[in-house]
């Protein structure tokens, strides 16, 4: 819990009923009450556990409760030990730190808080309005003034009469530059004195253009955020209908798949039965010629059961290899699916890039089939594709 700095009753009233509940054994076993901001800046109080103390993550809120607070009187001290951060001439320092009194002032009247973060190099003030913190920097103006030359320049001049004096010189004005940060890469609201009137009588006007400033940025980051999740919205959308497009191209593509690997299938064994029996003719033949021509016996024989055993072992109706021993419904895979899926990948939901020479193998396969007749042997002729 935290209590962002508490007025010292309220400080002296927490640490009375803390001490309460340790001495009256009010925390529960097992764990034991942690409190920082004793005596200045933002009080917070732990309920931590005894088993798996994490000191570690309490050093760290420990630092930066006194490194980082909106308690006024820390947040100017450090500002006045400090002011290197309050971008002004040393004779500005003092109305600027009136200034960031009287800022803060403004911002706890309305219920913000100014504070101070001496984590970084130099103290840097921030505005924080509910939970959001914006970064305030103040700067003094400068005017341009005629260039007067020096004694020094004049000598200079007249040993390098090619030297180049400047025209103006910039001299601190004494006005006083208020900029509190936006949302956005180097983006900030801007305040200036001028002729009509000072920074410190537009003060209440500075903390409410500040809140719109603020609800400005909250609305445009709600509205980015709207445009991303209809961007994620759409871009899933379109995931889902690629997705079914191509669940339905291959879908489709299916049966002409299975279609084609039957064909693949009974062309390949009815080449291999037409071989086979062609080699048995061939083999019949070649035992009855040389019956006739008196031939030696032994090695005709050899060649005709070398012939037949070849003839057996490429007959699908014979053996292992046989048709019906291939299954009739054919699971086609993948890359069986593409001769009739257009570009679209098999694999996956997305189209494909195909170079001419796959594309061409791709409907070569499939008119290499699609073309086929138990009346042609081997690959068709190119004139029959």
């Amino acid at each position: 819990m935290t209590i962002e700095s508490p007025d010292p009753e309220e400080r002296a009233l927490y640490r009375r009923v803390i001490h309460a509940a340790k001495q009256h054994q009010v925390v529960p076993a097992g764990f034991h009450l942690r409190h920082t901001g004793r005596a200045a800046g933002d009080l917070v109080i732990r309920l931590s556990s005894d088993e798996k103390p994490d000191d570690t993550d309490w050093n760290r809120i420990r630092l930066n409760t006194r490194r980082v607070t909106t308690d006024p009187d820390l947040v100017f001290a450090a500002l006045e030990k400090d002011p290197a951060g309050l971008e002004v001439t040393q004779a500005s320092i003092p109305r600027a730190l009136d200034l960031g009194r009287a800022l803060a002032a403004e911002a706890r009247r309305r219920g913000h808080r100014v504070g101070v973060n001496t984590k970084t190099k130099h103290p840097s003030v921030y505005l924080q309005i509910d939970k959001t913190r914006r970064r305030v920097k103040l700067y003094e103006e400068y005017d341009e003034v005629p260039h007067v030359s020096t004694a020094q320049e004049a000598r200079d001049l007249r040993r390098k009469p090619w030297m180049v004096l400047p025209k103006t010189d910039k001299v601190p004005s004494g006005r006083l530059r208020l900029e509190i940060a936006r949302d956005g890469w180097d983006k900030h609201d801007t305040w200036t004195d001028d002729k009509r009137t000072t920074l410190e009588k537009r003060l209440p006007r500075i903390i409410r253009d500040a809140e719109a400033g603020i609800a400005a940025d909250q609305e445009a980051q709600l509205a980015r955020q709207r445009a991303h999740d209809e961007y994620v919205a759409e871009q899933e959308r379109q995931r889902k209908e690629e997705r079914r497009r191509w669940r339905a191209a291959l879908d489709e593509a299916r049966p002409q798949a299975v279609d084609l690997l039957r064909k693949k299938a009974f062309r390949g064994a009815y080449d291999s039965w037409a071989a086979a029996t062609e080699i048995r003719a061939f083999c019949d033949a070649l035992e009855q010629a040389t019956a006739e021509d008196g031939t030696d016996l032994e090695n005709r024989n050899r060649w005709i059961a070398w012939g037949r055993a070849a003839a057996d072992r490429l007959d699908p109706t014979r053996g292992d290899k046989s048709l019906p021993e291939v299954d009739f419904d054919i699971e086609p895979k993948p890359d069986d699916l593409r001769p009739f899926i257009g570009d679209w990948s098999p694999h996956e939901p997305h189209r494909e890039y195909r170079s001419e020479r796959t594309q061409q193998a791709v409907d070569a396969a499939r008119l290499q089939v699609d073309g086929w007749h138990h009346g042609m042997r081997g690959r068709p002729t190119w004139w029959r594709k």
